[in-house]
């Protein structure tokens, strides 16, 4: 399948770390669902621009530099019963706040990626009449992403 959508995508989340971060490592792990997620923002690496400035010919050049490999603002409609979102909420202000969190995504086609990185935040969105109440989760991912390839 080389076009999808985004129905069916699921993230899972954990408050521990593989032993390696591989496939291998990655799906020891015991992923918790995360539900009532509504928006999965865009996420991966990006460089930094290095730039040099030689005065003698006046033409910036540019470089690659460290690699960042994002963040993510996830968009979620807010379930205090959720275990995943109980995760979200632990790792703010919680037991661990300080710690890392392994995260799995799942697409339609079977394909997961894999990542661990921090969550700074679980707040909530009241909204207006005739919405629902939400919430966003702020991960702040600090290892590179782990792309695994649906079995056949």
């Amino acid at each position: 399948m080389a076009k999808m959508t985004s129905t069916g995508v699921t993230l899972g989340v954990v408050a521990d770390v593989p032993a390696t971060f591989d496939d291998t490592g990655y799906s020891a792990l015991t992923f918790v669902d995360v539900g009532a997620l509504v928006d999965l923002p865009e996420y991966g690496p990006s460089a930094a621009v290095v730039e040099s400035n030689p005065l003698a010919t006046g033409i910036v050049e540019k470089f690659k530099g460290f690699i960042n490999n994002g963040s993510l603002s996830l968009g979620l409609e807010i379930d205090f019963e959720d275990a995943g979102q109980s995760i979200f909420e632990t790792a703010v202000t919680g037991a661990t706040q300080n710690d890392q969190h392994s995260f799995q995504i799942t697409y339609p086609d079977g394909t997961t990626e894999y990542f661990t990185g921090k969550i700074f935040s679980y707040t909530r969105a009241t909204g207006s009449a005739n919405s629902m109440i939400g919430s966003t989760v702020q991960v702040e991912i600090d290892t590179a992403i782990v792309r695994v390839a649906p079995t056949p």
